[in-house]
């Protein structure tokens, strides 16, 4: 049943950040493990727009074509705090406008930030935020994806047609108490960016379909995502995971049917 379900989805990627060592050689990594498609960090050393000039961009372009890689995404995880606190605000935004300028010069991926809970005091300026944020994602003709947990959970909601989505993280949804499948059923086409992570019994993030620890429906999560037609690469999330590279590979094998020993 897993192969069926998986061959309706995108391609699977993997992040590379939670891998110690250069971009290149988790690159490499990701490879040999057997991923066709990779989420880059703007905040990780050798991936980050102020690293990468013309040149450099065109660099990691080619080292992607070279490993068989694609690009489906860039992470920008800053503190979501930094998005209405007035001393950071402005650096928060340039920092998208950086990320979504390198996501266009890397075919166009998505960009994945988080931005916060909306309160009474926040809610004006939040707005704001999004209105930026969607501005300059349009300026270049890319999805931006917010995992915040009010996009998530849809305590507010993100046009249609809008440049500015949501991002599904199933560990995000579960420690909020939230039905992982009936949010992505609810949220549908508005989906920039699904996770592939799962939020342990123990507490922890970790791969999906671990045994006695699970809690993602790993089967329900994956014909849930084919079933709106999900049109970017899940991502396997490995942030915060115990063994990230052996985690990439056992969900690898998981999401495609194989052994999960």
């Amino acid at each position: 049943m897993l192969p069926q379900i998986a061959g309706q989805l995108p391609t699977l990627a993997a992040t590379i950040a939670p891998l110690a060592g250069e971009v290149l050689e988790a690159l490499k990594v990701v490879a040999a493990i057997g991923y066709r498609a990779v989420q880059l960090s703007a905040t990780q050393v050798g991936t980050r727009p102020k690293d990468l000039d013309i040149s450099g961009r065109k660099d990691l372009t080619v080292q992607l074509r070279r490993f068989g890689l694609s690009c489906a995404g860039l992470d920008l995880w800053i503190p979501s705090s930094h998005f209405i606190d007035p001393a950071f605000v402005d650096r928060a935004i340039d920092a998208v406008s950086q990320s979504i300028t390198l996501a266009a010069a890397l075919g166009r991926c998505s960009v994945s930030l988080a931005l916060p809970a909306r309160t009474d005091r926040t809610q004006g300026n939040l707005n704001d935020v999004r209105a930026a944020v969607e501005a300059c994602a349009q300026r270049e003709g890319v999805q931006v994806a917010d995992h915040g947990v009010d996009a998530a959970t849809g305590v507010w909601t993100p046009s249609s047609s809008g440049f500015l989505g949501v991002g599904i993280d199933p560990a995000v949804l579960l420690g909020a108490n939230q039905d992982v499948c009936a949010s992505v059923t609810k949220i549908g086409a508005r989906i920039v960016c699904a996770r592939v992570v799962d939020l342990l019994r123990t507490g922890m993030r970790g791969p999906p379909g671990e045994p006695h620890d699970a809690r993602l429906d790993l089967v329900a999560y994956m014909a849930t995502l084919a079933s709106i037609s999900l049109y970017t690469s899940p991502v396997v999330d490995a942030r915060q995971w115990s063994d990230a590279r052996a985690g990439l590979r056992i969900t690898l094998q998981r999401w495609s049917g194989g052994s999960s020993g």
